[in-house]
């Protein structure tokens, strides 16, 4: 069985906001690469909403889970597909969950971008 960090970027992936509104706490927090926060379950599933676009999937490469389960690091590829580019990101996320195993803060590291010319990307 696949804990709640494996859901969130599975039906983060398949951009399902109402299951993935299921392992989001109320209260969550998002904190960009730049800085950039959100602060509640509806104001983040509207951002993604609006940012995440119909060619989009991440490929996860490693989920850790600290020993108190409270806390997740995972290292993931984002793959965003638009209509003159497409861009593929490394990058990290640091996890908060909640006493029930929701995610209550993600935290989201831009490592680097790579750019795949055969898909038209620049």
């Amino acid at each position: 069985m696949s804990g709640g960090v494996e859901r969130f970027f599975e039906h983060l992936s398949a951009r399902d906001w109402e299951s993935l509104r299921g392992e989001l706490a109320p209260e969550v927090e998002r904190i960009g690469p730049f800085g950039d926060r959100v602060a509640g379950r509806d104001r983040y599933l509207a951002m993604l909403e609006e940012s995440v676009p119909a060619d989009y999937r991440n490929d996860v490469h490693r989920v850790t889970y600290a020993d108190d389960g409270r806390t997740a690091f995972a290292r993931v590829t984002e793959h965003l597909g638009y209509p003159d580019r497409t861009l593929h990101l490394e990058e990290a996320y640091a996890f908060g969950l909640d006493e029930v195993g929701l995610v209550s803060r993600i935290e989201v590291f831009w490592q680097t971008p790579r750019y795949d010319p055969a898909a038209g990307s620049s």
